[in-house]
């Protein structure tokens, strides 16, 4: 496994390597625009929006960074629904952030509250 996608530089004068950490830091930054997400009451700091136990998983393989989340939804809301808003709002950031990185974004659901 990677730790590392290069991209690079238009200009073709280097390369930049993008860790998978920087992955996990832009989708937990994509996840907090999300509505509907509740905090789980066990396992979590004060403040804090989701499990410790790595609620958002990001690895690198064969030049593809494939994100996996899992969320607690709140009851009453469309899952459907939230989870096309996680992943178009975790698409958008990735896109934003790095323009030509290929990414796969998977969600599941660890309960509904």
């Amino acid at each position: 496994m990677a730790e590392f996608i290069y991209i690079d530089d238009l200009s073709k004068k280097g390369k930049i390597g993008i860790g998978y950490r920087v992955f996990d830091a832009l989708v937990n930054e994509a996840l907090n625009k999300v509505e509907g997400i509740t905090k789980s009451s066990k396992m979590l700091k004060k403040d804090q929006r989701f499990r410790l136990n790595r609620p958002v998983l990001t690895f690198i393989h064969r030049g593809i960074v494939h994100v996996l989340v899992t969320v607690d939804v709140s009851k009453g809301n469309n899952l459907q629904n939230i989870i096309a808003n996680i992943q178009e709002e975790v698409n958008n950031t990735l896109l934003t952030a790095t323009e030509m990185v290929p990414f796969n974004v998977q969600v599941k659901v660890e309960k509904i509250i």
